[in-house]
């Protein structure tokens, strides 16, 4: 079968997202078109594309097109969506898109996740766990920018050395414990305490990667210790 043959085929548009789905939780939107999985063309009905989500054994990257943008997230089951079939002559990138090319599979990827808050920079989460919050929680803090979470950590471990330098040793051995085992939930609990919320979720090799694909998502975000060139503000 020859490659123009199968991109006369059709793709499939997300028409609706079931609340508590898998989509739901990745953050997809409705008119997302279901592109790639793992670089092979998705050209397929839905229930045939869901039954092989079904039968996956470990999580893929899924490659979708949004608003003229192409991203990548990974995927681990039934997405619980609604979805129609979708001509790619009517969409010119989905026929000029080469997935091969921009999707490198022996690469690492990562999966990050961005909070906004209106009239705020972004937050870019990385989601894959730092082996800093299981040494030096304060540091991974001053890192993250907890200041709250940083200055209630310095009174419990003043308290606990006035106490005994023991007491002291066993308290930083449980909190590294525990920062280093729930750190990502700790960075989503601390920025939605602080009215941020979370719009994107995908995945990228890498921190510069990740905060151009979110700008390609949304011309308006801006992030600190950006990689990007600063957001031109409309006169």
């Amino acid at each position: 079968m020859s490659e123009d043959t199968v991109l006369e085929k059709k793709f499939l548009r997300i028409t609706s997202i079931r609340n508590s789905s898998n989509a739901f939780q990745m953050k997809l939107k409705e008119n997302d078109i279901i592109f790639s999985l793992d670089g092979e063309l998705v050209n397929k009905t839905y229930d045939d594309f869901s039954k092989e989500l079904s039968d996956l054994k470990e999580r893929k990257i899924l490659t979708l097109y949004r608003d003229g943008t192409f991203f990548n997230t990974f995927v681990a089951g039934p997405l619980g969506v609604i979805c129609e079939e979708v001509n790619s002559e009517s969409i010119i990138d989905l026929n000029s898109y080469n997935v091969k090319e921009n999707l490198d599979l022996d690469a690492f990827y990562q999966q990050f996740e961005v909070f906004k808050k209106p009239g705020h920079t972004g937050i870019l989460i990385n989601t894959f766990p730092t082996i800093l919050a299981s040494f030096a929680p304060p540091l991974w803090m001053i890192q993250n920018r907890l200041w709250n979470f940083f200055g209630i950590s310095l009174v419990f471990f003043f308290v606990l050395l006035m106490i005994s330098p023991w007491l002291f040793f066993v308290g930083w051995i449980l909190m590294s414990w525990y920062v280093g085992n729930s750190q990502i939930d700790i960075l989503r609990f601390f920025y939605m305490l602080n009215s941020y919320r979370l719009s994107f979720i995908f995945c990228a090799v890498n921190e510069k990667e990740a905060q151009e694909i979110a700008r390609k998502l949304d011309s308006k975000i801006d992030f600190n210790y950006s990689y990007l060139e600063p957001v031109v503000l409309e006169d």
